[in-house]
């Protein structure tokens, strides 16, 4: 009797460990950057206000209830941010999502003096987190790279 009932928990813990692991959707949502604005300057850091693309590709809305994020510039940390703003993606739809992300003036530093040795008209960026729901306990991770075009100094447009 001792065994059967070991049995049934093990073969219990791997069905759960099983459908825990697969997570509430079969498909990552994809987040990318849509803007890149400066916010707020200190002598110590530095605040900027993006806005992040949220597309859903499964067929049932994503209710997030915050989210955890960090941009790297040409393969080096320059960014980082939380945000508890709630919303929700439509199934096979996008969302639009304002937040900010604050970085330090050694990283703006480092930027400017890589920046000053390249001839690119362009940066690299990663931008990387996770969606945390308001209707499952596992978080979404996601991860997206992408180039940020430079305009000349009479053009300046946001991203």
């Amino acid at each position: 009797m001792r065994m059967i009932r070991s049995i049934i928990l093990a073969y219990a813990g791997l069905l759960l460990t099983a459908c825990a692991s697969m997570g509430p959707y079969p498909e990552s949502p994809r987040v990318s950057l849509a803007r890149l604005n400066p916010g707020e300057m200190t002598l110590l850091e530095q605040r900027f206000n993006l806005q992040l693309r949220i597309q859903n590709p499964n067929d049932r809305e994503i209710p997030i209830k915050g989210m955890s994020y960090s941009l790297e510039l040409n393969d080096r940390e320059f960014a980082y941010g939380v945000s508890n703003r709630k919303v929700t993606v439509p199934a096979f739809g996008e969302a639009l999502v304002d937040v900010d992300v604050v970085s330090n003036t050694l990283n703006i530093i480092r930027q400017a003096s890589k920046l000053g040795n390249v001839q690119s008209d362009s940066l690299r960026y990663r931008l990387s987190g996770k969606l945390s729901l308001s209707n499952h306990p596992v978080s979404l991770p996601f991860e997206y790279a992408g180039e940020i075009k430079l305009t000349p100094a009479g053009d300046s447009k946001p991203l």
